[in-house]
């Protein structure tokens, strides 16, 4: 459960007042939202799920919208989508010449598909709204043999280079869609083509090779033989070419000698996409649990199948089997010297300086890496709910795509301006506008959906940001919307101070989750807060246990007399809880039972209780838990234990039956309310000795015992003083003349 957090109600620093810019009601409500902040229960039961930051809202979805690295949602641009054959694009290619023509590699069916830019309004999509982007038109231009594609390259005629998995065959495919065999390596994959100084750098596995070759298709060369298993990453720096691996996440500049030069060993599995900016070198560094997975693998595991690694192609592809685990950073090392732009690059500074990390996320991997439009930006593909990033440095990120699709598998560039982006997990593939094109009319953004941990009532929710916005709610059961949920219902916002406040009208079920629309270019969410109140389960007391004066055998009065009542208790639903203790004679009505403690209420699992206010007897002892501290006494629900009897003993113990036979001494020692647990003896007031049971154990009411004098004590008379202890530690003595 999310739990508000003690900071102003935007989640940033408080409003210079002086300005005049909050209304005291506006102030009152910041108050009243930050009173809300500790992560405690609030009084009446009430909590409340908030998202104030980008990582809170990066945990939603937003469609048309840009979510800010400074913590706000606001109009983004709206993606033009086509569907594509095939259950997920694996590869994106822009062409070089011709900025509203692309090609995307499909798996399943390995097929190149044809994209076309330049549809009309009106004329070649009479739906399409004027100033809208044009959506992309996707023709097949080849079908190839295998299961995937894996990479894709462009010759200088503009013929097109696809390769496929499993196998090292390379296809070439004309404009008009005639396929021709280029290459045949003797490689199991090919993971990347980059044309490079007139000749073509080949990424393969798993023996880890770097192959160069001309532009036939011939004179293979060996530029690189590494320890790693796959090269899924080649990248030209001027004249150098950089490479990162899998599954040792190395970063490796090719060169004298074969094996390459070690640039970086990241803390990961691989190195999965590598981009140039204008302010250095950018890579995607994945980490799976499962050690030695890849991202190609996990997309093979995601797809239900393992034909992206070479081994038989099995059943059909399908997002059943669900997305590896594991965490994703996106490094940066500055290549020029000053962190100057316009100098030289100097790659050996990748190897000599820290690289910073840009962006850190868990429970996904990134899948791929391009230079943004702006100045040391970069674009970055995600497997975690199609979301695309765009990252400027470490405190500036932001989502301005969040595809339909489960993954965002591809990023090509598009001449002109723009970028492609490919989907898995359904297959698609969107165009993104270039800055300043098309911006969206209108944008949501959906939350997370929220886990009460109980059904519970849902009352207001507030929206701080600009206006205008709406909103609708839905709650469920399960974690996961379905027909089981309800449908969305709008909520009625009004504005309150500086927030829109609504309330909820949603069945009280355990999950609920919230889209807020973003209707306008000037509008902006900037936090939520919703107020929930859980239904109430009642405490568990567990067990109660009662324990009596800690003794000390040897000591030589009698201890403090309390006994210690302990008891073990949750609150099932993370309520505060306080106690109220009691005592009754054993047996006893409800009527009888004394309360211990004081009048305040117990809050600790212990309550330590002076024997000395009852007499002797057999009682028992009773817990009653509360939760009203969380919910107030009208909600507050209650559970008790009632404790095994237990013996309060006042009375000390007696010694008789006394009989004095020369240097022995022989007597009983009896107890009428518990056992006895020592007997010792003192000659002549000097220190206690230990007697001994004459049957061996100190284990009964009544206890015979026995004593030898010592066989160097003076001839004479001497006075002994006997002593009896019972388990409340009462003594009883009794002195008895012996002569030796």
């Amino acid at each position: 459960m999310t739990r508000a957090r003690t900071t102003c109600p935007s989640g940033h620093a408080p409003h210079d007042l002086s300005q005049g810019t909050w209304t005291r009601r506006t102030l009152a409500l910041a108050l009243a939202l930050a009173v809300t902040t500790p992560a405690t229960t609030q009084a009446g039961g009430t909590r409340s799920f908030r998202v104030a930051d980008f990582d809170e809202f990066d945990h939603g979805e937003a469609d048309g919208a840009a979510i800010e690295a400074s913590g706000k949602v606001t109009p983004g641009l709206t993606p033009a989508r086509a569907d594509l054959p095939g259950a997920s694009a694996f590869t994106c290619l822009a062409d070089a010449k011709d900025g509203k023509l692309a090609f995307i590699g499909t798996a399943d069916a390995a097929t190149v598909q044809r994209v076309r830019l330049d549809a009309k309004p009106g004329k070649d999509d009479p739906k399409q709204k004027k100033g809208a982007l044009p959506a992309p038109k996707v023709e097949k231009l080849a079908e190839l043999k295998g299961a995937v594609v894996s990479a894709l390259a462009q010759l200088p005629n503009g013929d097109l280079l696809a390769a496929t998995v499993p196998g090292g065959v390379i296809h070439r495919i004309d404009a008009a869609g005639k396929v021709t065999p280029f290459a045949e390596l003797k490689v199991e994959q090919i993971w990347a083509i980059v044309p490079h100084q007139g000749r073509l750098l080949i990424g393969t596995g798993p023996k880890g090779e770097l192959l160069s070759l001309d532009l036939t298709g011939k004179d293979t060369k060996v530029l690189l033989d590494s320890d790693e298993k796959d090269i899924l990453a080649v990248l030209p720096v001027g004249k150098d070419i950089v490479v990162g691996t899998s599954p040792g996440a190395k970063l490796l500049q090719v060169g004298d000698p074969v094996e390459g030069v070690l640039l970086q060993d990241f803390s990961g599995d691989e190195v999965r996409a590598l981009a140039l900016t204008d302010a250095g070198l950018v890579a995607a560094v994945n980490d799976f649990s499962d050690r030695g997975i890849s991202s190609l693998q996990a997309l093979t595991k995601t797809l239900g199948r393992t034909s992206l690694v070479g081994q038989p192609t099995e059943g059909s592809l399908d997002a059943s089997s669900g997305t590896p685990q594991s965490s994703a950073d996106l490094m940066f090392v500055p290549l020029h010297r000053d962190g100057a732009p316009g100098k030289a690059l100097e790659l050996a500074r990748a190897g000599e300086l820290a690289w910073d990390t840009w962006l850190h996320r868990d429970k996904q991997y990134f899948t791929a890496v391009v230079p943004g439009p702006g100045k040391g930006e970069v674009l970055v593909g995600s497997s975690q709910q199609g979301k695309i990033y765009r990252v400027r440095g470490r405190r500036d990120v932001a989502v301005i795509a969040d595809l339909e699709e489960r993954q965002a598998t591809a990023l090509c560039n598009l001449k002109g301006g723009g970028v492609l982006a490919t989907a898995g997990d359904g297959a698609a593939v969107y165009r993104l506008a270039a800055p300043g094109q098309a911006p969206a009319a209108r944008a949501r953004y959906r939350s997370k959906v929220f886990d009460a941990k109980q059904p519970a009532v849902y009352g207001a929710v507030y929206l701080r940001g600009t206006g205008p916005l709406t909103l609708r709610a839905r709650s469920g059961p399960g974690d996961e919307p379905d027909r089981r949920w309800s449908e969305w219902k709008t909520v009625t916002l009004a504005r309150q101070g500086d927030a829109f406040k609504g309330t909820l009208a949603v069945p009280s079920r355990r999950h609920v989750q919230l889209e807020v629309g973003i209707d306008a270019a000037a509008s902006e969410l900037r936090d939520i807060s919703l107020f929930y109140a859980p239904e109430n389960l009642a405490p568990l007391v567990q067990s109660v246990a009662v324990a009596g004066p800690e003794i000390d055998e040897d000591e030589e009065g009698e201890p403090d007399p309390k006994l210690t009542i302990k008891w073990k208790a949750e609150a099932r639903d993370d309520d505060d809880l306080i106690y109220e203790v009691r005592i009754r004679p054993e047996g006893s009505d409800g009527s009888q039972w004394i309360k211990l403690g004081g009048e305040a209420p117990v809050t600790k699992k212990e309550l330590k209780w002076d024997l000395g206010s009852v007499p002797d007897g057999v009682y028992e002892a009773q817990i009653v838990a509360s939760d009203e501290p969380s919910n107030g006494s009208a909600r507050a629900r209650t559970d008790e234990v009632v404790s095994a009897p237990f013996v309060v003993d006042h009375k000390r113990p007696t010694i008789d039956e006394v009989k004095v036979q020369g240097s022995k001494i022989a007597a009983r020692a009896r107890d009428e309310g518990s056992r006895i647990i020592a007997v010792h003896y003192s000659i002549d007031g000097g220190s206690f000795h230990t007697a001994s049971p004459a049957d061996g154990l100190f284990d009964g009411d009544s206890e015979a015992f026995e004593i030898q004098l010592p066989a160097d004590l003076k001839p004479g008379k001497h006075r002994v003083v006997l002593r009896a202890r019972d388990v409340f530690g009462n003594l009883g003595t009794f002195a008895v003349i012996a002569e030796r």
